[in-house]
């Protein structure tokens, strides 16, 4: 038999246990959601870095390519 000092010693343990587990549970989720936000905000920059180089690349090929000039000259004739 178990004297009371002895469940309460196992009761007060299992307590412990919770709470700890409890507290490694909250820091777990607020690790995730640090991570999460961390993640969002890369791939958001990583996404606007890309938007930036595809307009970048869009004016250098109206700039740089003779054929799309060419072209848009001929437009403005046949328009005139």
């Amino acid at each position: 038999m178990f004297s009371n000092t002895q469940c309460l010693a196992s009761d007060v343990k299992r307590v412990w246990a919770d709470a700890d587990t409890w507290f490694e549970r909250q820091q777990m989720e607020e690790e995730m959601q640090r991570l999460q936000a961390e993640h969002k905000a890369s791939i958001e920059a990583a996404e606007e870095l890309h938007r930036k180089k595809l307009a970048e690349d869009r004016e250098g090929e109206k700039e740089d390519d003779p054929m799309a000039k060419a072209e848009a000259e001929v437009l403005q004739q046949n328009q005139s």
